[in-house]
């Protein structure tokens, strides 16, 4: 057997095979919408098992340049109401970063530059001390060695008894110290809180964990600068959602003319139907090329007076008499 193999698919113009493909092209459409989960209508529809109007056949069979045309207008309004389906989700997905994300996450890093302002103040009024001048207060005790005050860090460590605990632990340059146990990385920790928290995680080096509380007041002012270009580009961003969510879906006017004509085509093909099927029912009520007053009749559900059967004597007839 041929490890490489070529398939070649031929149609035929003017034949069947034009509907043929159309079905499997709204098969593919109907499997498409939902893999893809991007149909613009409300349901997706399989191919149905309706046969084939006589305007159809007749187009298919001559040829009917219609077919051909309905058939790639279909296929371009669908592109476009997918297209249009995916600008107006776009549009109301900023119109909801307009009204809340937007307003909550400025006034977040507002905030946040406030606090920061105010922590960095307090960290510029209480430089970080040299060898000489050291100072810590760890569990009531000031301490002026980094290495004393470090070990009595983990020490207060030891005495706690339940990871639930938040033990005040003192003061370093300003800022309260609070000792407390995360059960997440099973890790201490130390916060130190002014306007906001900055917390440290401990080690088992006493000197690297005050250079730790160092490293944390040190890093204020780069995340100040660093919320404030977040707050600029969140500005910039909604200036330009604002102006986006007015913007028109631009191939509207593509959209609309297209679907007229397609509608055009659908009704043409359709008139040609129901003409099809007028004259049928014209020439079954012809008898010998005359309308049929008799058949007119019948569908009254009454007979005509010259073919009705005379009355029969009787009591009834009697009666009528009288």
């Amino acid at each position: 057997m041929n490890e490489t193999v070529k398939i070649f698919k031929y149609v035929t113009e003017n034949t069947f095979d034009a509907y043929n493909w159309s079905i499997l092209e709204n098969k593919q459409k109907f499997i498409g919408q939902l893999m893809s989960g991007k149909n613009p209508s409300r349901s997706c529809e399989d191919v149905d098992e309706a046969a084939l109007s006589y305007a159809e056949v007749k187009a298919l069979a001559s040829g009917d340049p219609r077919i051909i045309e309905m058939t790639d207008l279909d296929s371009q309004v669908t592109k476009l109401k997918l297209l249009k389906a995916n600008h107006e989700g776009q549009r109301y997905m900023l119109e909801d970063r307009l009204i809340q994300f937007f307003p909550q996450a400025m006034r977040h890093r507002q905030e946040k530059i406030k606090g920061l302002e105010a922590d960095l103040a307090v960290v510029q009024s209480h430089p970080q001390p040299d060898k000489d001048h050291f100072s810590i207060r760890v569990a009531g005790q000031t301490f002026t060695e980094r290495k004393a005050a470090g070990q009595a860090i983990i020490d207060a460590c030891t005495r706690m008894n339940d990871v639930s605990e938040r033990v005040d632990l003192g003061e370093y340059r300003g800022f309260p110290l609070t000792l407390w146990a995360d059960t997440n990385t099973q890790k201490f920790q130390v916060t130190m809180k002014q306007s906001l928290s900055h917390t440290i995680e401990l080690g088992s080096d006493p000197v690297g964990n005050i250079a730790r509380l160092d490293n944390a007041l040190a890093a204020i002012e780069e995340e100040l600068q660093n919320t404030r270009a977040d707050l600029e580009n969140l500005t910039a961003q909604m200036e330009e959602a604002k102006v986006e969510v007015k913007r028109p879906f631009p191939q509207e006017q593509e959209l609309n003319e297209k679907t007229s004509r397609l509608n055009v085509l659908r009704i043409a093909l359709n008139m040609d139907g129901k003409s099809t099927g007028k004259r049928k029912r014209e020439t079954e009520e012809l008898d010998g090329g005359k309308p049929s007053i008799k058949g007119m009749l019948k569908r009254l559900g009454v007979e005509s007076a010259a073919t009705a059967s005379p009355p029969q004597k009787g009591k009834d007839m009697e009666v009528a008499i009288e």
